[in-house]
């Protein structure tokens, strides 16, 4: 990730921690079901921001190490997982474009609810690849948008203007593509969404409020296949309630 995403991160990071989208939901519900097929020596979690990840697969894992670019995103792991008595983890600042392992060294790697941060997506599943074992287990969960280019393309706009450090979500057939190249062989997919509200989705990212006026309207003015891909619907106070499509998969190195 780049520094623009260390800064995002470091300053908003006290309103991740307290994300009921990040700390709970199905997406956390799955990847832990998923975890639970194995037992891990060594586990890393990639761009674990408070850590929730982390502390789902710790239960299944010998070590758990809970990595993240930005500083403030691990001080706040740090703390939940004293307050939960976590033991089995330590926290390394790291960047998921170069993972500082051994080859064939790790177990398990997960990564929730990050990749779309990611200039190089491609990078970052070389990277995994190279650091598991053979047969090692990637779990992997990010918010996908539509396979429809044009409701995509608004989707893509929406979250860059809210976050500048959005890159890119893949679409689920653009995932597929993108593991199998990797050399991932995936063996479980399921596809699930993450609930949001607008007004709480853009205080999380710390939006300057002429650019909240300008999404505000965007969601108003949204088309009809737009609302119906996304979700969008009035609620009281002016607010939306939304959702964005999430792509989970478990899969294996070859």
């Amino acid at each position: 990730m780049t520094t623009d995403s260390q800064e995002q991160f470091n300053r908003q990071a006290s309103q991740y921690a307290i994300s009921v989208p990040h700390s709970s939901g199905d997406s956390l519900r799955i990847l832990t079901e998923w975890a639970a097929l194995d037992r891990y020596d060594l586990a890393l979690d990639i761009a674990t921001g408070p850590g929730f990840t982390a502390f789902a697969i710790a239960p299944y894992s010998q070590t758990v190490i809970a990595s993240d670019i930005a500083e403030g995103m691990l001080t706040q792991a740090r703390k939940i997982a004293a307050d939960r008595n976590i033991q089995n983890i330590r926290f390394e600042t790291i960047n998921a474009q170069n993972i500082p392992y051994p080859d064939a060294s790790l177990d398990l790697v997960t990564c929730r609810t990050a990749p779309h941060h990611f200039p190089d997506i491609p990078q970052f599943l070389s990277e995994v690849h190279q650091i598991l074992k053979p047969n090692g287990t990637f779990l992997l969960c990010d918010t996908t948008t539509s396979e429809d280019p044009e409701l995509a393309h608004w989707h893509q706009r929406a979250e860059a203007l809210r976050d500048p450090s959005h890159n890119n979500a893949p679409s689920p057939s653009e995932w597929r593509n993108l593991l199998n190249q990797s050399g991932f062989k995936i063996t479980h997919e399921q596809a699930t969404q993450v609930n949001m509200t607008f007004y709480d989705w853009v205080k999380r990212s710390g939006t300057p409020d002429p650019v909240i006026n300008q999404l505000h309207q965007d969601f108003a003015s949204a088309s009809s296949p737009i609302k119906h891909e996304y979700g969008i619907a009035n609620l009281d106070n002016d607010d939306y309630k939304f959702h964005w499509p999430v792509f989970t998969c478990r899969a294996l190195k070859r």
